[in-house]
């Protein structure tokens, strides 16, 4: 019993005398969407104490995953998903960092570093830092931009109203009075633009009616001058047409074969018919 208490009190003046090595990290990291992150996690040197074995895990479920070992073969990434683009600080003494490039979504979640050392009487201690990777969905401009701008620098929301307020004003139907409004920042309204294409092609139909009324009255008018020339053109008898006279005498001809029937219809029905009778005969009457 006595040498149990005098190791326990042997171990408890080499801490007291060394003290024990502190692991310092950050309890969040934030890194953007397809960009790199450096989670931090650093200690510092004491001496007697030599560290044997670095490990960087991810909370997966329930359970944490190992994803990265160094001991005394060297560095071993044990998961796939992280080879090509994870790295552990190794050059700066104390300085235990993780580098993950090329952010995925998936990548959020709980890390943990882990640290052990070998204590100068042979033990070892162990010392862990849980650390929570967030990962924001922007690019890198965007960041450089808001961290760049002024204070005085408008918000987004009111920098396109001031846009709208140039370049696009509309017209909106108020109700059913009909009353119209230029208001920025709005768009163009269903019914207007219902309204636009129905009257465009009202427009249209009326144009084109419009242009074959036209045209029909013209042809109907030129179609009833032919008719009526044709109707007050006195027709010519064949004896007529084919005589080689003079323009006068065929006029008095003309004159007479149609001033004839008039004075026929003096005479005696029986004589007229007579008469008639023979012109036709003689090819004198139409």
């Amino acid at each position: 019993m006595g040498l149990l208490l005098g190791l326990l009190l042997l171990d408890h003046l080499t801490v007291v005398t060394y003290g024990h090595p502190i692991l310092e990290a950050p309890e969040s990291v934030t890194g953007p969407w397809k960009g790199d992150v450096n989670i931090p996690c650093t200690y510092g040197s004491l001496q007697g104490y030599t560290q044997v074995l670095v490990k960087w895990l991810v909370q997966r479920g329930l359970d944490p995953v190992t994803i990265f070992l160094r001991d005394s073969s060297g560095d071993h990434i044990q998961q796939a998903k992280y080879r090509g683009r994870l790295q552990v600080n190794h050059k700066v003494p104390g300085d235990v960092s993780l580098q993950l490039n090329t952010l995925e979504m998936d990548d959020r979640s709980h890390y943990t570093c882990e640290v052990t050392w070998q204590t100068p009487n042979g033990n070892q201690v162990v010392r862990d830092k849980i650390i929570e990777l967030r990962v924001q969905k922007h690019s890198s401009k965007p960041l450089k931009a808001k961290t760049e701008a002024p204070t005085t620098m408008k918000s987004p929301l009111e920098a396109t109203s001031t846009v709208n307020l140039i370049w696009n004003w509309t017209t909106e139907v108020d109700g059913y009075l009909g009353k119209t409004s230029a208001e920025p920042g709005k768009g163009l309204p269903v019914f207007s633009i219902v309204l636009i294409i129905s009257l465009c092609c009202m427009v249209v139909f009326i144009m084109a009616y419009v242009m074959l009324c036209r045209k029909t009255s013209q042809q109907e008018h030129v179609y009833e001058v032919a008719r009526l020339q044709a109707m007050t053109t006195p027709r010519i008898p064949g004896w007529a047409r084919s005589t080689r006279s003079s323009p006068r005498s065929t006029m008095t001809m003309l004159t007479c074969c149609i001033q004839f029937p008039q004075i026929m219809s003096f005479w005696p029905p029986r004589t007229r018919t007579s008469a008639k009778n023979a012109l036709l005969s003689q090819g004198l009457l139409i």
